[in-house]
């Protein structure tokens, strides 16, 4: 109990629970738009479209970490402006040829009809490809803004984005271009909010640029290449564990079971992350202002933090798990009160992510990347063991789902403790006495 008081009296009197706010508050209008409209998206849209679109988010959420491979993080912790600011030009120049090579991936998975891809619409890739590209932009451009330090450009960005995605596919559904108008309402989408940062970043930029040498571009490449290195492939892996389920299910179970998970995804989780990644964004701007200028307070803001995320997902956690499959079908028609009891069963894998990932930015700003790797590996083997034992033994979906939910959730628990080691031995190296966190 002491460390619960301890943990809520920081998140009232700590600066950083404010910067939480700020971004906290663009994710939550954004989460209006889109919650409005997941009711009405539902009855426009059947589980193939809602299928199609899984699929496609899938695909993107995996390729995306590969768009900048990974160079966009290291702009909050470059060692001065200019460093920064080619660190910003080089994310930009690589997310073009990444972006493309994207779009052929998803071309051959389509035309060798993989992993459930074969029905997705012929335009699919092209549309992957812009959507890489808005990514790789965004995020350039919004590690640049934590580092400035500008959370209110991120907020209002968050905002254009969610309303856009929203307003979008379901204007598209009602004039009737069905999966079509989910995929291009989403990549449309992605590519909004972008214009306050780069207003606001522009002039600063355009200084360096103007005085842009490659030999610089290459230095700062070289002196973050422990991103691509270490950070990328492990992200990767990453992404594949959490993006892969989704397409096999559809392989293993059609499309329209593939559209009830993806709809948990969309009304559950999704919005859900999107809230933890404002606290990520906010805890890895603290973190590594703190671990340069007061190192000593690492470890009190890991476990703030932590509590914070805990109690924040718990209430929505308990609320699935007793009432799922009749909130799904009320609020989103009767069709889709199975994706209410798919919600109900990963619930407790929800709550052990939506803790552990935000608090993943521990592994960029103290250097853990190699002992992140380690689970990685451990994540991968996992996966597929969960469903080479659910297709030899051709289990039904909900006891597929159900061994996935448990597996994920003893791995995300892994997950903390590695984290919470890390901080740990960062503090008994740099902020000795060390106490219990």
């Amino acid at each position: 109990m002491r460390f619960i008081r301890s943990g809520l009296g920081g998140l009232r009197s700590n600066s950083f629970i404010r910067k939480v706010g700020i971004m906290s508050s663009g994710s939550a209008l954004g989460h209006v738009f889109t919650l409005a409209a997941g009711p009405l998206l539902t009855r426009i849209y059947g589980p193939e479209e809602f299928g199609s679109l899984g699929l496609f988010t899938s695909l993107l959420s995996i390729l995306a970490v590969a768009v900048t491979l990974q160079y966009e993080i290291s702009i909050v912790i470059g060692k001065d402006e200019q460093e920064a600011a080619y660190l910003v030009f080089g994310s930009f120049l690589i997310t073009m040829p990444v972006s493309v090579l994207s779009g052929a991936i998803l071309w051959f998975l389509i035309h060798e009809s993989m992993l459930g891809y074969g029905g997705m619409p012929w335009f699919s890739p092209y549309l992957l490809t812009f959507s890489m590209m808005f990514i790789g932009f965004f995020t350039t451009i919004r590690y640049w803004s934590l580092r400035e330090g500008q959370f209110n450009w991120i907020a209002q960005a968050f905002v254009l984005q969610s309303a856009g995605r929203a307003i979008l596919q379901t204007v598209l559904g009602v004039v009737g271009f069905h999966s079509a108008g989910m995929l291009i309402g989403e990549t449309l989408g992605r590519g909004m909010g972008m214009s306050r940062m780069l207003r606001g970043s522009w002039p600063v930029l355009n200084r360096y640029a103007k005085q842009f040498r490659w030999s610089e571009l290459v230095h700062a490449l070289r002196r973050h290449n422990k991103f691509p290195l270490y950070s990328f492939p492990s992200s990767f892996l990453d992404a594949i564990f959490l993006g892969l389920p989704l397409p096999l299910l559809v392989q293993m179970y059609g499309v329209p079971l593939g559209g009830q998970y993806s709809l948990v995804w969309k009304a559950v989780t999704v919005p859900t992350v999107l809230i933890a990644s404002t606290v990520a964004d906010t805890f890895h701007s603290s973190l590594a202002t703190y671990a340069r200028e007061t190192p000593e307070r690492v470890k009190k803001l890991f476990r703030m933090t932590s509590w914070g995320l805990f109690f924040s997902g718990l209430v929505p956690t308990i609320a699935l798990i007793l009432w799922g499959p009749l909130l799904f079908g009320w609020v989103f028609g009767a069709r889709w009160a199975l994706a209410g009891t798919i919600a109900a069963i990963i619930s407790p894998w929800y709550l052990a992510q939506f803790v552990a990932s935000p608090l993943s930015r521990v592994v960029v700003v103290l250097s853990g990347q190699k002992t992140k790797l380690l689970w990685d590996v451990l994540c991968m083997l996992t996966l597929g063991l969960v469903f080479f034992v659910a297709h030899s033994m051709k289990l039904a979906p909900l006891q597929t789902i159900r061994i996935l939910s448990a597996s994920y959730t003893l791995l995300f628990l892994a997950y903390y403790l590695i984290l919470r080691h890390i901080v740990v031995r960062f503090d008994q190296l740099l902020c000795a006495p060390i106490q219990t966190i």
